[in-house]
């Protein structure tokens, strides 16, 4: 489990899943929020922690800071996320406490999701299913196929001129406007948009 060793090391820490996507040279970079603890203990805490390296804090609030991590090889061989594309498997929200990770993802069938599982406990990993649900109601929005950060970043750049020809911003302007980098800006509005193909034009 990524960052296991940190979440089990504070009882009030709470991350929050922002990106995660693969670099042209193969490294696996993860994107997440960090509330509930201080940020030096946090910080201390994951140059032990043996499933991720090289930790950047991007920027910071009051309340929480935005850090990105790159998977070592243990953490990578402890992660599923190298099968996702291949296997049409999609993250849509995680969140990170001292119980673990909670996740919401879309798989593709019911015989994914027990591969996946298997995958998981074959690695020591607890795993429990909380809920289940299939998309089956023909008359779903798109809009219900989006997660909160993914709708609020379409909306934001469709009502600041993003989609506009010209452009009324920029991508970097884009995501200050939203307090993430360029690069996760633009990973969120592709998963987006093709969350939408997925629920609307393709299902029709």
């Amino acid at each position: 489990m990524i960052l296991h060793s940190t979440l089990s090391a504070f009882a009030d820490v709470h991350l929050s899943y922002e990106e995660l996507y693969r670099t042209e040279s193969g490294d696996i970079c993860l994107f997440f929020w960090m509330a509930g603890v201080d940020s030096a203990a946090f910080e201390t805490a994951v140059e032990d922690d043996p499933t991720v390296t090289d930790l950047r804090r991007l920027t910071a609030s009051d309340s929480m800071s935005l850090y990105r991590v790159d998977f070592t090889p243990y953490g990578r061989d402890r992660s599923t996320f190298s099968r996702w594309s291949e296997d049409d498997v999609v993250l849509l929200e995680a969140d990170g406490t001292h119980d673990g990770w909670q996740l919401r993802m879309r798989f593709p069938d019911r015989a994914t999701l027990i591969e996946y599982r298997e995958a998981y406990t074959d690695m020591d990993c607890p795993f429990f299913l909380l809920s289940l649900y299939r998309e089956t109601d023909p008359e779903r929005t798109g809009e219900t196929a989006l997660t909160s950060r993914q709708r609020d970043a379409l909306l934001t750049a469709y009502e600041s001129g993003y989609f506009e020809i010209p452009r009324r911003l920029s991508q970097k302007e884009l995501g200050a406007q939203l307090d993430v980098s360029s690069q996760s800006i633009s990973e969120r509005l592709r998963r987006a948009i093709s969350a939408l193909i997925e629920s609307t034009i393709r299902r029709n």
